[in-house]
């Protein structure tokens, strides 16, 4: 007798999600195969939103749950839609904010984070954070990488904590990183930096205290 599970659940204001036929095929591709089958199925290691612990899941589930505090997690990637006006987005998929988008009091943690159009709140990454378009952050910050491409506006209200950055485009806050940000042609930071190296190309440019990371503000 096949194992049963339901459909993960799928927040009416988040939309985004892949096709239907897409996530019937990865929903019965993780819920109805054999002992056998499923120890094949390709994993990856993830972390929960809400206690921080580490686990294995199939590579292709939409969502899993937590063995440590039994929490939902959701795996899907999310694109949002004109017409938000406030949204909490919690995955451990991807997330995109479309040019034409202008969205504030969002609250998003994720994997990876691009960011087109304009958006305002928290946000927390524990991959990857790219922005081409304009970032405010007035709540919680982090990413292990921070991408701010050409045309890119970012600014901190509080100290920004990444595990790296690379600048092309403008800015405006604190950043903190254990490793390298690089500020490229075209590229500028205007606030204190705190890290272990950082680079300036030609034509970039720091405005602000430099601090080796080891040592506080």
């Amino acid at each position: 007798m096949p194992e049963f599970k339901t459909e993960p659940l799928v927040v009416p204001s988040i939309s985004g999600l892949l096709p239907e036929g897409e996530r019937n095929r990865r929903v019965a591709l993780t819920s109805f195969a054999t002992s056998r089958e499923r120890a094949k199925v390709p994993t990856r290691e993830v972390v929960c939103y809400e206690c921080g612990g580490r686990c294995e899941v199939p590579a292709a589930a939409l969502s899993a749950a937590c063995p440590r505090c039994h929490a939902h997690l959701n795996m899907a990637d999310v694109e949002l839609k004109p017409g938000l006006k406030r949204t909490t987005i919690r995955t451990l998929g991807d997330v995109t904010v479309p040019s034409d988008i202008v969205v504030s009091h969002l609250s998003i943690i994720c994997r990876n984070l691009t960011v087109y159009g304009v958006a305002t709140g928290s946000f927390q990454c524990s991959g990857k954070l790219k922005v081409r378009g304009t970032l405010n952050e007035d709540g919680k910050f982090g990413a292990a990488t921070l991408h701010v491409k050409k045309g890119g506006h970012v600014t901190f209200a509080h100290i920004a904590e990444v595990g790296s950055a690379i600048i092309n485009g403008l800015v405006e806050g604190n950043l903190s990183s254990p490793g390298e940000i690089e500020i490229r042609r075209n590229g500028e930071l205007r606030g204190n930096c705190r890290c272990a190296k950082l680079t300036i190309d030609p034509g970039g440019s720091h405005t602000g205290q430099f601090t080796r990371y080891k040592d506080t503000y």
